[in-house]
């Protein structure tokens, strides 16, 4: 693969870009497992939920990569809004853009898609560099 069809697999496989809050990185698991385990209905699920059953009920597991920790909580806001930005909220489970804080809220809208471009293939190269470790229902647990 070409770096470019590299990346572009790598943004189309997002599905949730999140602010990295590290008291709940796996909550959507622990929700997702519930439902998996048939110990909750399934009647109103959120997409981030149905996304992962969805991938467990192909025989996969969903890839949890943890990036840019041990941030300011504006710092995590803001990053969390130009990648959102940049992938486009239609691609992904948010619910919302995000928020911009500091310097990054007085930018143009082009630069701040662009800075988040630039957390994305980060975040790429983070991910090729440690590997991929699906997480399965049978490796989470409470």
């Amino acid at each position: 693969m070409t770096l470019h069809e590299c990346f572009q697999t790598f943004i189309s496989s997002i599905f949730y870009v999140g602010k990295g809050k590290r008291s709940r990185p796996y909550s959507h698991l622990y929700e997702a497992l519930e439902y998996f385990k048939g110990d909750k209905s399934s009647k109103k699920l959120c997409l981030k939920v149905q996304h992962i059953l969805q991938v467990w009920n192909c025989g996969h597991g969903v890839i949890s990569l943890h990036c840019f920790q041990n941030v300011i909580p504006v710092e995590a806001y803001t990053r969390e809004a130009c990648m959102v930005d940049a992938i486009g909220l239609k691609m992904l489970t948010n619910q919302k853009r995000g928020d911009y804080y500091g310097m990054v809220s007085t930018w143009p809208a082009k630069r701040q898609r662009e800075l988040g471009v630039h957390l994305l293939y980060r975040t790429m190269q983070i991910f090729l560099a440690e590997g991929e470790r699906q997480l399965r229902p049978a490796d989470i647990r409470r």
